[in-house]
């Protein structure tokens, strides 16, 4: 569960404690969780990129989020859509 208004996320009862950008970023995926958002997106989004670039940014912090979320519950919930973006797991 994301709760905007208090920035706080549990997963099954379990506190997940995520860092400003990895909160971001877990809101952003959940506001539309069936939806796949691109990498550009994600960054213009989150992080305020307009020049995208070479960066690695967006793989590093979904894949911090994606460590945190498995300690919680064992699964990811964050799945990386190959060449395209990430979603969240249905």
């Amino acid at each position: 569960m994301v709760e905007r208004r208090t920035r706080r996320v549990s997963v099954r009862e379990t506190m997940v404690v995520l860092s400003a950008k990895e909160f971001e970023l877990l809101a952003r995926l959940a506001s539309e969780p069936y939806r796949v958002f691109t990498k550009e997106e994600l960054l213009r989004e989150v992080w305020g990129y307009r020049a995208l670039g070479r960066t690695r940014t967006l793989e590093s912090h979904a894949s911090r989020l994606r460590k945190k979320l498995r300690l919680a519950e064992g699964d990811s919930f964050v799945v990386n859509i190959w060449g395209v973006g990430y979603r969240l797991l249905e």
